[in-house]
């Protein structure tokens, strides 16, 4: 049943002069002698109807019409021309908290608020709780609504409105207002009316919350209605439509196609748009304020077919985004930078490149995975994977039969302090993303007046199966060591083994760790820079992210295994409690040894929290041996050249489920203390047998 039906409507305006003036044009003259003041169209000829449960958004620049068209079905305005029908009990959010009487408390003006959109005191009485819990003001409902902050009135406002439960509710731009977690709770409390069935008309220039609420998109332009169509359908014509005015540049090379809206980057291939409708985005994140692109004031200063240059001016920065944009081929280049025109405080910047959910699966150098769905109520960011600042390529690609392209990007650069990573975005948002962030550590965070490139991106929207694979097998092959039937592969902290195809590590691998100030400082928490080739092997240098040191593995492949070396690089004195080597092993491996002594690894149970020594002799040794009736047996062996350890054998906790071979450095008394230089901290083999 539609609830809302309109045939021809228009609604004109007269631009005639106050009655007032007495002379000049449109004056009392022209009133005397009959003249008639020229009338504006502000709608003409609108037809459209809305059935129950549906939610159809308007959108259009100002000027559209998208209010007086909103102001018309609430019965603010009537129309000049047409028919015009609403079944059902309305609710309009177009101004919130327009009725309420600045003498009265909160209390009062609940409910004569809910009396001014229909609601009985007894309906207000059943939802009184909820409003004052929604709008988040318990402790000062008592008092006059004067004494409250502008916040304040719209979190009441919007609270009376969303629970009147009419049958239609008319929203027009309310949630651009109030801070950032105001305005997410208030989209997930249309969402939640959406499921239940309600019937809403929806006005917005955020074309993200008008594409995940609404089913349905009406677009005006001049008061004419242009396109009604899907919701995505319709934003990419309105997109192009407005392509001409200042801030916004089209530009095209075959049948990659992009365009600069006032601060979001879109991108189509082949007609169809591989980005989602927020598309991409640049924030800055100062004195713990996000600042969004979105927000700036942009102007396209060079245009070309196939190109532009963009510049934004943020509103709350001393600061101008710099975006070079250009397209060769079926590559799309993104460069931003910014220039600071004052000192201003910068940690973190992050470009988000969002894309739809019909993008399935995602690659990350040389992991992979699939995209889960992204469930109702998920208020934060997920990410796929752990980011990691190695890893320059990634890509995308939708379920086989989508005609959405692959697409791969490319980090340039080899900064450490620039990452990507993968990630769902909230329900709201309902996107994919892709997001580069580059960190500026705390002493470098005060930016002096200059300008900063931030990230340069590269994307591929036709990307092949075969180009994917080959980005896959190069990030692997760098970090990856073949002795025999042995596979040593770098990640990121750690070393994962397998043997002919069979993973022989779990849970933590391959790894070191440092106790300082009773702190535990694992290796793979630090910040490892891309693997590159050695003698004979391969090299990483990682940076601790809390104490003044870095430490450099070497991996070089011998028989039957591998060589691992580690350096430690003190940036200044540092003292270490102890430190250890440890390999961690499948639970086939059932039997441990070393010179000293031998026995089982004992059944991890679920109440097992810590990780458990196995050992009663702890004198300095230079093996320790792991066996199964299954896997090979893997050996950890201290090279002679280096301190003395003692090896030992230990169960991890029933949450990592692991076997550890660990060579354990202890001080004789006291710390070890390592003066500012190089030392050697280990050197040894893992071996299978």
């Amino acid at each position: 049943m539609a609830l809302i039906e309109l045939e021809g409507v228009g609604k004109s305006f007269s631009m005639q002069r106050g009655r007032g003036m007495l002379i000049g044009r449109g004056g009392v003259a022209d009133w005397i002698r009959g003249k008639k003041a020229p009338q504006f169209d502000a709608l003409n000829d609108i037809s459209f109807t809305v059935e129950r449960g549906e939610s159809v958004g308007i959108i259009g620049a100002n000027g559209s019409g998208k209010s007086t068209l909103l102001k018309i079905l609430a019965g603010v305005t009537a129309p000049t021309r047409g028919r015009v029908t609403v079944n059902g009990k309305v609710a309009s959010l177009l101004e919130l908290g327009a009725g309420f009487h600045p003498l009265l408390t909160g209390r009062e003006n609940i409910y004569l608020n809910g009396r001014i959109l229909g609601m009985t005191p007894a309906d207000v009485d059943r939802v009184f709780d909820r409003i004052v819990e929604f709008s988040g003001i318990e402790e000062f409902i008592d008092n006059p609504v004067e004494t409250y902050s502008s916040g304040m009135f719209v979190r009441l406002g919007f609270a009376v409105a969303v629970h009147a439960n009419p049958d239609i509710f008319l929203v027009d731009e309310v949630l651009s207002v109030g801070d950032e977690d105001f305005q997410r709770k208030c989209r997930e409390r249309i969402g939640q009316l959406r499921e239940e069935g309600k019937t809403i008309v929806f006005v917005s220039h955020d074309l993200s919350i008008v594409n995940t609420l609404c089913e349905r998109v009406i677009l005006l332009s001049g008061g004419t209605m242009v396109v009604r169509d899907s919701a995505q359908a319709t934003i990419d014509y309105y997109l192009r439509l407005v392509g001409r005015k200042k801030g916004i540049h089209r530009f095209a090379e075959g049948p990659v196609e992009a365009i600069v809206s006032h601060g979001r980057l879109s991108v189509f291939n082949g007609q169809r748009e591989a980005s989602a409708p927020p598309g991409f985005q640049v924030h800055l994140t100062s004195m713990g304020e996000v600042h969004s692109s979105a927000n700036a004031d942009w102007d396209v200063a060079e245009r070309s077919e196939t190109g532009c240059v963009a510049r934004g001016r943020m509103p709350k920065l001393p600061a101008v985004q710099c975006w070079r944009l250009n397209i060769e081929g079926r590559r799309i280049h993104w460069d931003v930078s910014l220039e600071v025109e004052r000192p201003m405080h910068l940690r973190v910047a992050d470009v988000n490149l969002f894309f739809p959910t019909a993008y399935m699966h995602w690659v990350y150098g040389d992991e992979s995975g699939g995209f889960p769905p992204i469930p109702h109520g998920q208020t934060g960011f997920l990410a796929m994977h752990p980011a990691n600042g190695r890893v320059h390529d990634v890509a995308a690609y939708p379920d086989e039969g989508n005609s959405l392209p692959a697409l791969m990007v490319h980090l340039a650069g080899e900064t450490e302090n620039r990452r990507l990573q993968w990630v769902n975005t909230d329900y709201v948002m309902g996107c994919r993303a892709l997001q580069a962030e580059v960190e500026f550590p705390s002493e470098e965070a005060n930016l002096s007046p200059g300008s900063y490139p931030l990230v340069s991106l590269e994307l591929d929207l036709e990307a092949t199966p075969g180009g994917i694979a080959e980005v896959v097998s190069r990030y692997r092959r760098e970090r990856t060591l073949t002795s025999g039937g042995l596979n040593a592969q770098w990640d990121g902290g750690m070393v994962r083994l397998d043997w002919r195809g069979q993973e022989l590590t779990e849970a933590v691998h391959i790894y070191n760790s440092l106790l300082m100030n009773n702190f535990w400082n694992d290796s793979q928490s630090m910040h490892w820079e891309r693997p590159m080739p050695g003698e004979g092997g391969i090299t990483v240098q990682g940076r601790s992210r809390r104490f003044p040191y870095s430490q450099a593995w070497e991996l070089r492949p011998v028989e039957g295994g591998i060589e691992l070396c580690c350096w430690l690089d003190a940036h200044e004195p540092v003292q270490i409690q102890e430190y250890q080597v440890s390999v961690g092993l499948k639970t086939a491996y059932d039997r441990w040894e070393t010179a000293l002594e031998n026995g089982p690894f004992p059944v991890i149970r679920e109440t097992d929290d810590d990780w458990l020594h196995l050992n009663r002799e702890y004198a300095p040794g230079r093996w320790a041996k792991a066996l199964s009736g299954t896997l090979p047996s893997v050996m950890l062996e201290v090279s002679p050249e280096a301190p003395a350890f003692r090896m030992t054998a230990l169960n991890t906790g029933y949450r990592q489920s692991a076997r550890v071979l660990q060579a354990l450095r202890t001080p004789e008394a006291g710390g070890i203390r390592f003066d500012a230089g190089r030392h050697l901290l280990f050197q040894g083999r893992i071996t299978v047998l």
